[in-house]
């Protein structure tokens, strides 16, 4: 399934808000909020259709980075 990644915010590895967004310095460049990125996911028959349902109730699935 084609998707958009929508760039939200940076946070620590724990998922707390950095105190100082400019400690990032350079990589900051194109990663800031609203910045969004063509992207694949894979996903089985039922993955998409409860994936697509919920896309249109409204609702905003938010994925982690897991490196």
């Amino acid at each position: 399934m084609k998707i958009n990644l929508v760039f939200k915010d940076w946070t620590t590895h724990k998922g707390k808000p950095l105190p100082h967004i400019e400690a990032l310095g350079p990589l900051m460049g194109d990663f800031h909020g609203g910045a969004t990125f063509p992207g694949t996911i894979q996903l089985d028959a039922w993955q998409e259709k409860e994936l697509r349902e919920a896309l249109e109730k409204g609702f905003q699935p938010v994925f982690l980075v897991n490196p």
